[in-house]
């Protein structure tokens, strides 16, 4: 210490300060770096290239220290979608970075060919996609080679680079012919491989064509082993193609037929892959051996035959052709949405098909889009119904609240209601729990049985009489916050016996049919509000004090009525599982039930108001449902 106070001491105090004021300042400067791993949650990611701060770093799994603070990290593989974040890190913290990539959603769009001759093979990328006119759907976003072969002299091939771009359909309009002051020929032959010659000149074998051919008059001719040359006169037009149909006759006397009818007229007939025009068609003599035939018409199935054509045997085809559907084309703004049809899972859009003739309910859906519900009535018809949709982007909820209310809002069994007009759903069973009067406890099951039907079993009680019924309901959800319905139900009772002072024996027992017209309001999830008007037939006998009572009508102790009832129920929905419920309805025409005043003796009178209070558990799976 003594030391210290020298003057040497002096010295070397200011010094030490120093040093060690230098010392901090370097390691402030000097902070511990930071440490990133990432890690790949799939093969998929494995190898992905990764940049940090725009600077490439390296591939994935990679571990890199860095400068404490903010840095960009991304991760890209071709054929996915980037991950991208802005991360701090603190000085010396090592941050675990797990990453999957997503792959990129295809883009797609359709195509249309039209061309001035039809049937014409299309090479889309070099695969064969059908013949003019065609549409192709589902092609991927971007560049793809169109091309249709010339089919002869007189036309010219056809080769275009086109662009698809996404949910749009692009248009091609291909012209095959040179000229169209020329005209052109094709000829087919009931012997394959028949040799064509045209004025004069060897064209090919059967079936054959050519083009550029000058209008007006022409001679074909076919020559085939076995058979009588066939030679023919045709009229060529300009700009039109003239399809000539030759028939041999066999050089024996066996000769042979291929007769072809069919139940509608207007119908195609194609045999062995050849188009032979609207039936009847006879072809005499016929090439032996086995045909194909296909006859075809719009609106109805097709009908595809085989026969064989032998010596002295003939190939006689009677085509009995049944109508289809009606033919519907569904088309969405959005690729790869999905089409329902009164609930049941149809394919992706578009989609193309027969439907039933009557009401259906159409439904397009698509992740991140609003679902698109339509009822359309389809009636008998050849032309194709087109239903065009415009699905729009679903409003991405901010918070899990939100999810919520939205998911609830779609689940079919939360928002089931067993009073409102819509039927129960299939899959889906309820049971009611309710009191009040006249019924002091009230049991009822119910089941869906179709999208339109279901059915109920109730028990209902105050003791002198008990009731057992069987309910179906006919219903249709116009809409998520309407539906209509009809509700029948039939059943019967009985109660305690009474005996009098003779000992006669007085049965209490019913017999009641009723019939509820219901129109529902829904507030989807929370409940619906219903209100109905019935018309109830009730056939009542008792005799609460063991005699007749003297408000009875003359013919005993038996009351038959019929009554007009409206009414009304609020159901709220409190879980997915449980509702609560309230009706009152009143007696708007007709006589009172005594049987039911009559509950303590006396002959009271009925009530006109009725009330119920109760609670419905629901369970099972919904099927069809969104």
């Amino acid at each position: 210490m003594q030391g210290l106070l020298g003057v040497g001491g002096v010295v070397r105090v200011p010094l030490l300060v120093c040093v060690l004021l230098v010392s901090s300042q370097a390691l402030a400067q000097e902070p511990e770096p930071a440490v990133i791993v990432i890690t790949a949650g799939d093969d998929a990611t494995a190898g992905a290239a990764i940049r940090i701060d725009g600077e490439p770093s390296g591939n994935v799994p990679l571990r890199k220290t860095l400068a404490p603070g903010r840095h960009l990290v991304q991760v890209g593989k071709r054929g996915y979608t980037t991950f991208s974040k802005w991360m701090d890190f603190a000085p010396a913290q090592v941050v675990n970075v797990p990453v999957t990539l997503a792959p990129q959603a295809l883009k797609t769009g359709s195509l249309l060919i039209k061309a001035d001759v039809t049937g014409l093979p299309v090479l889309i990328d070099g695969q064969n996609r059908g013949g003019t006119p065609l549409v192709v759907d589902g092609l991927a976003e971007g560049e793809h080679t169109v091309q249709i072969e010339s089919p002869g002299e007189g036309y010219k091939a056809f080769s275009e680079v086109v662009v698809i771009k996404a949910n749009e359909r692009t248009t091609v309009e291909a012209s095959i012919r040179i000229a169209p002051d020329l005209g052109s020929l094709r000829v087919i032959a009931s012997v394959p491989g028949a040799i064509i010659s045209l004025d004069g000149e060897d064209i090919g074998v059967a079936p054959a064509a050519r083009g550029g051919l000058t209008p007006g008059e022409h001679v074909v001719v076919a020559k085939a082993e076995g058979y009588e040359p066939v030679e023919q006169s045709v009229t060529v037009i300009a700009g039109r193609e003239r399809v000539v149909s030759l028939r041999f006759t066999t050089a024996s006397t066996d000769v042979a037929r291929i007769f072809v009818r069919a139940s509608v007229p207007e119908a195609s007939v194609t045999i062995d892959g050849e188009d032979y025009g609207t039936p009847p068609i006879t072809i005499e003599p016929a090439e032996l051996g086995t045909h194909s035939i296909v006859v075809r018409a719009r609106g109805y199935r097709e009908v595809r035959r085989t026969c064989t054509v032998a010596p002295s045997r003939n190939c006689d085809v009677y085509a009995e052709l049944f109508t289809l559907g009606v033919p519907v084309r569904v088309e969405a703004n959005v690729a790869g949405a999905q089409l329902f049809v009164d609930g049941q899972p149809y394919g992706p859009v578009p989609w193309e098909g027969d439907l039933p003739e009557g009401s259906h309910r159409l439904e397009v859906r698509a992740e991140g889009y609003e679902s698109h519900v339509e009822q359309v009535r389809l009636q008998k018809s050849t032309r194709v119904r087109l239903v065009q949709v415009i699905l729009a982007a679903a409003v991405v909820a901010v918070d899990g609240e939100k999810r919520e209310k939205e998911a609830q809002r779609s689940d079919p069994l939360r928002n089931t209601v067993t009073h409102a007009g819509a039927p129960v759903p299939v899959g889906v069973g309820t049971l009611d729990f309710s009191t009040g009067w006249p019924w002091l406890a009230s049991l009822g099951m119910r089941t869906g049985l179709t999208n339109f039907l279901d059915l109920g079993l109730y028990v209902a009680t105050f003791g002198r009489l008990t009731d057992v019924s069987v309910s179906t309901k006919v219903g249709y959800a116009v809409s998520r916050n309407f539906s209509v319905g009809a509700d029948l139900q039939i059943g019967g009772g009985g109660g305690p016996a009474q005996r009098d002072m003779l000992g006669t024996k007085h049965p209490t027992n019913n017999f009641f049919i009723n019939l509820d017209a219901i129109l529902s309001l829904h507030f989807p999830p929370r409940g619906a509000l219903s209100i109905w008007m019935a018309m109830d037939f009730n056939s009542d006998r008792w005799d609460f004090e063991g005699n007749d009572s003297s408000m009875l009508d003359s013919s005993g102790s038996r009351q038959n009525i019929v009554r007009g009832r409206l009414g009304g129920s609020l159901e709220i929905v409190v879980t997915q599982r449980w509702n609560v419920w309230l009706e009152v309805e009143g007696i708007v025409a007709g006589d009172r039930r005594r049987v039911l005043g009559d509950i303590f003796g006396g002959g009271r009178a009925d009530s006109k108001v009725y009330g119920q209070a109760g609670a419905t558990f629901k369970f099972g799976t919904p099927k069809g449902g969104k």
